[in-house]
């Protein structure tokens, strides 16, 4: 009677101690599931190292918006700031690249005879340090070629003021020769023909100042 009974009794509890292991334990699918929702933010962590690692966007992008905008110099200085802190592959051609952009936009208004706008991008990829970089070799043009270029324009807005200044148009000669000092800073010439026609433009308005 005792065996019985006690059989009933494992035969009543059993099913309660099943139930409370399969309540308490997550199924094998539901295991793998909590596993599986880790990997997105584990993966969005990685996307986001990975952007962080592409430090050239933000320098390149500013650059080409200066470029776009004629501030060159602005964007050589970007590019020799961003090039000092990631001197990689990716930056190296991008620097180089804008280098030999700039020389082109350069030759076009010289062609066309801008040569004050010449003139000017020629002297920016000068003053840049660009030469002192070590792929100074791989650009499509040398410092030469630069100061050539660049002592072109400035004798050609030297004559063109020259010929409006024979004219009597001084002022005009003056702003002629004063957008070529802006890049050529040191030339004698431009100095001279500029002190003069000032000189003289100031003698002229004294002379009518003395005219009743």
């Amino acid at each position: 009677m005792v065996l019985i009974m006690f059989c009933a009794c494992l035969i009543a509890f059993a099913p309660s101690c099943s139930f409370n292991r399969a309540f308490t334990e997550p199924a094998e699918n539901e295991k793998k599931t909590a596993h599986d929702t880790s990997r997105p933010a584990q993966k969005a962590i990685d996307d986001t190292g990975k952007q962080a690692r592409v430090p050239i966007d933000d320098p390149v992008r500013q650059a080409q918006m200066d470029i776009a905008d004629g501030n060159y110099k602005r964007a050589l200085e970007l590019y020799a700031g961003a090039y000092e802190k990631n001197s990689g592959p990716e930056m190296r051609d991008n620097y180089i690249v804008t280098g030999d952009q700039l020389r082109k936009t350069a030759d076009t208004a010289y062609q066309t005879k801008d040569f004050a706008e010449a003139g000017n991008i020629y002297n920016t990829l000068i003053e840049s340090g660009i030469f002192t970089r070590d792929f100074a070799s791989s650009l499509s043009f040398n410092e030469a070629y630069l100061n050539r270029q660049k002592i072109a324009c400035s004798k050609a807005l030297l004559e063109a003021g020259l010929t409006i200044y024979r004219d009597g148009k001084l002022e005009d000669a003056i702003s002629i020769w004063k957008k070529a000092q802006v890049f050529d800073h040191d030339n004698k010439d431009i100095k001279g023909a500029i002190e003069t026609a000032t000189t003289q433009l100031q003698n002229l308005k004294n002379i009518k100042k003395q005219i009743p």
